[in-house]
């Protein structure tokens, strides 16, 4: 059972999908990584490839003022939105928006600005769709100074072969919290 880790909406119970091709972040990995983040009070939050929204929610439960969730499934965004209403239940309040998109650089050059931005593709596609944001110079996710990207790694040599040369990876640091690693990366990281 997924439950939210901290904060207003602390213990409450997520729906997930059916589907066994997504895998959420676990709850050890998601409570290390926003220990990590600090504070979220007032931050905004972007939840790429989303999922269940899990990781959203989380930044919501603990204070985020505004949160974009993004996921190109049409089931996932409707489990997503009654999830919010949960969240919103137990006395978080924060601004929501849910888009039904495939994350494109096209997509992130229209989306508002955001602090955090996580990205939890699918293992089998992550090498590719990191390579889809190019040296990150162009980056529309840093146009807000301090802007981090928190990419979230496969546990699999085999999926990690599609990231190899890939420049992104190698200006950012990679860190492992709870068991699962995470890439990240800031504007400065690029220069």
């Amino acid at each position: 059972m997924l439950k939210i880790i901290a904060g207003y909406a602390r213990g409450i119970a997520l729906d997930t999908p059916d589907s066994r091709l997504m895998r959420p972040t676990l709850g050890r990995a998601r409570e290390a990584l926003f220990s990590s983040l600090g504070p979220m009070d007032g931050v905004t939050f972007a939840d790429l490839f989303a999922g269940s929204g899990a990781v959203g929610l989380e930044a919501a439960s603990r204070g985020a003022g505004r949160v974009i969730w993004v996921d190109s499934n049409p089931a996932c965004v409707r489990l997503i939105e009654r999830n919010i209403a949960k969240v919103r239940r137990a006395g978080a309040e924060f601004a929501a928006e849910t888009l039904c998109r495939s994350v494109s650089p096209a997509l992130l050059r229209t989306l508002p600005e955001a602090d955090i931005w996580f990205a939890d593709p699918p293992y089998a596609e992550s090498g590719r769709c990191l390579a889809m944001l190019g040296d990150g110079t162009e980056l529309p996710l840093f146009r807000r100074d301090g802007g981090l990207l928190v990419w979230e790694l496969p546990d699999t040599a085999e999926a990690m072969r599609d990231f190899a040369g890939n420049p992104l990876l190698s200006a950012g640091r990679i860190r492992e919290l709870g068991g699962v690693r995470f890439l990240f990366l800031r504007r400065e990281d690029l220069a």
